[in-house]
């Protein structure tokens, strides 16, 4: 099609208002001084969803949310636009039925040949979809750099840990490998009597013991951080397994009397025998620890039909309620002048709560300074 080079202005400017009105992409309309809506194009209708008859001699703030035309933001736009000439921004606008979209707007001051403001020019252009995926852009890499910080924090804390791990281990199999070393030399030099020989391999079986418990320990909560913990089922007398613990410790101390009451009944548990007599060893380990005056270790089991709990009470030096919290954190020692002379690794009491809810069980605490702590630990009953 060939188009005639228009003579007139007046033909220039029928041309230009057909091509404005004819422009589907872009809402390109005027405004007066006040900021009513003078002109409507096609694009106007479609980005807004008005009709020409519906909005003409409307102000123009119907397109904006309600949070800015409080504060009289359309008004102050104008007003940018009369300063600098133009106003451009990206933003929320509003359409007739009430939904938002993002929108790029250029408002243009008009002035005459004499510079008298005679209205705005006011150009918008829909850009909902570009926004929605720089949205998902921006999402997934927050999403990937939280990732990272994930990895990075994880990677310091796992760096801690084995800084931890090193530290515990130099520091509490120092004492016990000490004791040994000591006996072990006077044991070679004869230098102990033959009547305190029994006495002193019963001293050496319980450093033995402290040093396999903080082996063990650790072994444990490095199948924790690296979820290769792996818990075997099978069916077991909770009650065999606190008799059989107890057994173990009373020959290595002289200062505890060992009790175990039950009402005879089957004790039936399902889940990893040798963890839970883990639990259950760690529980009357720190009965001992913590009650250094001597006393009664008093175990309960109980059936309590879907359940089965088993306790350890001591007499000793108790812990105090604002400590509760530190009791079963990974390498939470109590920070009390009492437990600054007591052997340990912090990791008992962590363990002993992972593999109870590994067993769909728990540990609870009831304690009073100066007189006892009572542990629990429940477990499901077997079916």
């Amino acid at each position: 099609m060939v188009l005639r080079k228009a003579n007139t202005t007046a033909e220039l400017g029928d041309q230009f208002a057909l091509l404005v009105s004819g422009v589907v992409d872009y809402a390109i309309f005027m405004l007066d001084p006040a900021g009513r809506i003078v002109t409507w194009n096609e694009g106007a209708q479609r980005i807004k969803g008005y009709e020409a008859e519906e909005i003409i001699g409307r102000h123009f703030s119907v397109f904006y949310p309600a949070a800015d035309t409080r504060i009289r933001k359309p008004d102050w736009e104008l007003e940018v636009a009369k300063r600098d000439g133009r106003y451009e921004e990206e933003g929320w606008r509003i359409r007739k039925d009430g939904s938002r979209f993002w929108a790029n707007v250029v408002i243009t001051a008009l002035r005459d040949e004499t510079g008298r403001l005679r209205g705005f020019g006011k150009v918008t252009r829909d850009l909902t979809d570009r926004k929605a995926r720089e949205d998902a852009r921006n999402a997934e890499h927050a999403r990937e750099e939280a990732r990272l910080r994930s990895h990075a924090n994880r990677m310091a804390e796992l760096e801690q840990t084995k800084t931890q791990f090193l530290n515990i281990a130099s520091h509490e199999l120092r004492g016990p490998l000490t004791v040994i070393r000591g006996y072990n030399s006077m044991l070679q030099d004869g230098a102990i009597p033959m009547d305190q020989i029994p006495a002193v391999a019963r001293l050496l079986e319980s450093k033995l013991a402290q040093m396999d418990r903080l082996v063990e320990q650790m072994l444990e909560t490095a199948r924790l951080e690296h979820d290769t913990f792996d818990v075997f089922r099978q069916r077991f007398d909770l009650g065999d397994v606190t008799q059989e613990q107890i057994d173990v410790f009373r020959p290595l101390t002289t200062d505890h009397r060992f009790t175990l009451e039950s009402d005879g009944t089957p004790m039936l548990v399902e889940g990893d025998r040798a963890r839970i007599a883990t639990v259950v060893a760690n529980l009357i380990d720190n009965a001992v620890k913590y009650s250094p005056q001597g006393g009664e270790v008093a175990c309960t089991v109980r059936n309590l039909g879907s359940e089965v709990v088993m306790t350890v009470r001591d007499e000793g030096i108790g812990i105090a309620p604002e400590h509760m919290a530190m009791l079963f954190t990974r390498f939470g020692r109590l920070p009390t002048d009492e437990n600054v002379s007591i052997p340990g690794t912090g990791l008992g009491l962590f363990l002993c709560r992972e593999i109870a809810a590994r067993h769909g069980g728990e540990i609870t605490v009831k304690s009073t300074p100066g007189v006892g702590s009572e542990f629990t630990l429940t477990l499901p009953a077997a079916n």
